[in-house]
């Protein structure tokens, strides 16, 4: 009876720690630093593909990417996308990831087109930005996001009001 409590519990805390070092690594992607991409990654506990697996094997072809090694890059992120209809995911966030991975490695390629194995399971689809994950846009943004890029200016302030 608890070892079922108990194996459920162990899983959502393998899971959490694995959104946890996903998080960490793209943030150091995004520093552009894969030494701490690839420490934090190595953290990240084993979960099944359909929990958090993808969301690792992204962090993964991310870290591949950006240390310069496309084909092994290209491998992973063709066989992520091509799994995540066996996730629970909503259609909007899969198509998100894959248009992710498309915008990658268009970006990485020397002739600036992404491989036609990617572009073979991103054609022809729509989402709805809106509906996709918050927490999917920040790990994975589809643009990049200079971190040290000003706000906008507050609004001016209201014009004073007319005594009469």
């Amino acid at each position: 009876m608890f070892s079922g409590r108990n194996s459920a519990e162990k899983r959502r805390e393998a899971i959490e720690a694995a959104h946890l070092a996903v998080a960490e690594a793209m943030t150091a992607i995004n520093h552009d630093d894969v030494d701490a991409a690839r420490k934090a990654l190595s953290e990240a506990p084993k979960t099944h593909f359909a929990d958090v697996g993808w969301k690792v094997g992204l962090a993964g072809a991310m870290v591949d990417l950006l240390a310069g090694r496309m084909r092994s890059s290209v491998n992973k992120f063709v066989a992520v996308c091509s799994r995540l209809d066996d996730t629970s995911l909503p259609k909007d966030d899969k198509n998100y990831l894959r248009l992710y991975a498309l915008y990658r490695t268009s970006e990485a390629s020397k002739d600036r087109k992404a491989p036609p194995s990617l572009r073979d399971l991103v054609e022809d689809f729509r989402f709805d930005h809106t509906l996709v994950d918050p927490i999917l846009r920040k790990d994975f943004p589809l643009k990049k996001v200079d971190p040290e890029a000003e706000a906008a200016p507050p609004p001016p302030p209201p014009p004073p009001a007319m005594e009469g």
